[in-house]
């Protein structure tokens, strides 16, 4: 099977999902990071009712300029029935305060001519009507759709939501996840990694980045560089929507995954990929009902894992999600000139300073530098070629908490 361009994979990967998860209905205060599975109206207009933007006082347009009597004090959470301010009073209203019958603008304290206890002027000129007054509806009607089924939820949709006296909401259920490390030479975090031995990064670093968008991942154990040991862990993958496994995808003497996969009757949809680097990255799927169970072979280097993760395995979970959220590439000029030889699409690791693509280490850095995935927050993806200072290339950025 030879290997398949960048956008080839990525699109068979997304045409390979079906239809969508099954659906629950959870408290909104556990919704972070969940799909909607159902678009919510709101159930009333925002503001709910016409109300104050200002600390300040509430007069009629013909007052202005005139000495006033203070007639009412009017704060947020009280009711305004029965109270009307009539010409030559005005009312002293705070923020978020119920605006009375009677007014037409408010002035902020700070610009009154003068005012004490009693009496208030507000300037004859500088302010019109509806000035420093947030109407009833003015950002969102009643029926209006607030939120979209497919939306990832986030702390602000969840205040908006909750604005609304909303206390749940239908959201699709999460991916099971099952992650896997590969190669007798990884061990797990707590056990002491003898010379010839290296600690398991990739599988905290998967678990961390999947449950990071709402999926429920989990590091299952380890693959055993055998093929009988591979395809018995195999027997249980039904359980789950994804499995994930890092390292034994190459052509090594100890790489059994994908005969393992073949002879359990899995269909290997790509394997192999013109990413550098990312290039052994494999697809699969074992036929399972309602939903098949895809399988991920990612390689065991953590920053090509990290990084294809990023560009292939991601987008489509999002999609199995439920969700249709897409990723979003930015066109930037870059702070330094590159060049790639060969065939292969790049992904190159650095941070975006002052609108600016500033690739680590100038770009000169080996797909074994762990420290790039801690010291960056953003990816190029650039095709092979020249390219000089200021020339635009299209980065992701793929820390979601900049």
């Amino acid at each position: 099977m030879s290997a398949k361009s960048f956008n080839v994979a990525l699109a068979l990967s997304l045409d390979l999902v079906k239809g969508t998860p099954q659906q629950e209905e959870i408290p909104l205060e556990s919704s972070l990071n969940r799909v909607l599975a159902q678009s919510v109206a709101a159930l009333e207009p925002l503001p709910k009712a016409t109300n104050s933007a200002m600390d300040g006082f509430a007069l009629k347009c013909e007052d202005l300029g005139k000495p006033l009597e203070i007639a009412h004090t009017i704060y947020a959470g009280q009711s305004v029935e029965g109270i009307e301010v009539q010409k030559g009073q005005c009312a002293k209203i705070m923020t978020g305060a119920l605006v009375p019958a009677g007014v037409d603008l408010v002035v902020p304290f700070e610009a009154m001519d003068f005012c004490n206890h009693t009496r208030a002027q507000a300037p004859a000129q500088g302010f019109k009507k509806g000035a420093n007054i947030r109407l009833q509806g003015e950002d969102i009607l009643k029926d209006e759709l607030i939120a979209h089924a497919g939306q990832r939820i986030h702390a602000g949709l969840i205040a908006l939501l909750a604005s609304q006296g909303i206390t749940h909401v239908r959201v699709f259920k999460p991916l099971k996840i099952a992650i896997f490390s590969s190669g007798d030479e990884v061990v797990a975090l707590g056990t002491k990694a003898k010379d010839h031995q290296i600690y398991d990064s990739n599988a905290p670093m998967l678990v961390s980045l999947l449950k990071s968008y709402g999926h429920e991942a989990t590091h299952v154990g380890k693959l055993k560089d055998d093929l009988h040991a591979q395809q018995e862990m195999m027997e249980n993958w039904k359980d789950y929507d994804v499995v994930v496994s890092s390292a034994g995808v190459s052509v090594g003497d100890k790489d059994y995954f994908k005969d393992a996969l073949l002879q359990k009757g899995a269909t290997i949809h790509y394997h192999g990929v013109n990413l550098k680097p990312g290039k052994p990255i494999m697809l699969a799927s074992f036929a399972n009902t309602p939903r098949p169970t895809f399988v991920f072979g990612m390689p065991g280097n953590p920053v090509s894992c990290m990084l294809t993760c990023l560009t292939l395995v991601l987008p489509m979970l999002e999609k199995l999600a439920g969700s249709n959220a897409q990723s979003t590439l930015l066109e930037l000029p870059l702070s330094t000139p590159l060049y790639f030889k060969g065939e292969r699409l790049h992904l190159v690791l650095g941070r975006v300073e002052k609108g600016v693509f500033v690739p680590y280490r100038g770009g000169r850095y080996g797909s074994g530098a762990i420290d790039a995935l801690g010291a960056c927050h953003a990816l190029a993806l650039i095709a092979p070629g020249v390219l000089e200072v200021k020339d635009k290339v299209e980065v992701l950025l793929y820390q979601r908490f900049l």
